[in-house]
């Protein structure tokens, strides 16, 4: 009797061991996100900057200067929004890739040039669209990404002179280049689709305008470099 008790709570405990072992062959960890692949999408945000300008005569003369309480500061700031394109390479948790972007911008400011005190002119700036072409690098947590961006910057200019003292005034359109660099942290919220918050500084170098004045030229220059808060969203193609 002893015997077949022993038999038969063994054959229960080979068969319970192999139900269990059935139960867990069938468990399949989750696959961690893969972010590699090509990807497309929309952002948008603020960008401001706080600009230092430069004015003065091309002839000899009383000084020509700007003049505010902030120095003469060209305060440039508005929206900037648009698409962005590029390819990510995953390896373990290192993450590169390449991305452009371009964007829509309506940023603007306005000072005044003085002199002892009177003024002269009014000095405006304006950036209406921005473009990049830059490098990512990060490190992936499964479905959260924290990298760091930066490359080539372009963007239309504008500086714009009116004189108070007469109808005559000035402006200059160019197209200008840079540099940008900022990091972020995007989220893959399905396998298709990931969100995004991105700060950038961006340096477009300096533009000048000049006015043709009866008694010369009066030449004025201001930086454009600002910053810029972008929150957008991606869509991925990791199967391509």
């Amino acid at each position: 009797m002893v015997n077949k008790l022993l038999l038969t709570g063994a054959g229960f405990l080979l068969v319970s061991a192999s139900m269990n072992a059935a139960q867990a062959a069938d468990i399949v960890e989750p696959a961690v996100y893969d972010w590699t692949g090509p990807f497309i999408g929309l952002q948008g945000g603020y960008a401001w900057g706080n600009n230092d300008t430069s004015t003065e005569n091309s002839e000899n003369g009383p000084p020509v200067f700007v003049f505010e309480e902030d120095s003469g500061s060209l305060k440039l700031d508005g929206f900037v929004g648009g698409l962005h394109a590029g390819y990510n390479w995953q390896s373990d948790s290192l993450v590169l890739g390449i991305v452009g972007d371009i964007e829509f911008a309506d940023m603007k400011g306005n000072t005044e040039v003085s002199i002892n005190d009177f003024p002269l002119s009014d000095l405006e700036g304006e950036i209406d669209w921005l473009g990049s072409l830059r490098l990512r690098a990060g490190f992936a947590a499964d479905r959260a990404l924290l990298y760091a961006t930066g490359g080539l910057a372009v963007g239309g200019a504008e500086l714009s002179i009116d004189n108070n003292l007469s109808d005559t005034d000035a402006d200059n359109q160019e197209t200008k280049w840079g540099w940008t660099i900022g990091g972020g942290v995007e989220y893959a919220v399905t396998d298709a689709l990931s969100a995004f918050l991105e700060y950038r500084y961006t340096d477009l170098g300096k533009i000048d305008v000049e006015l043709d004045l009866p008694e010369g030229q009066r030449e004025s220059e201001a930086d454009l470099d600002f910053h810029a808060v972008r929150a957008g969203l991606s869509w991925h193609f990791n199967g391509i």
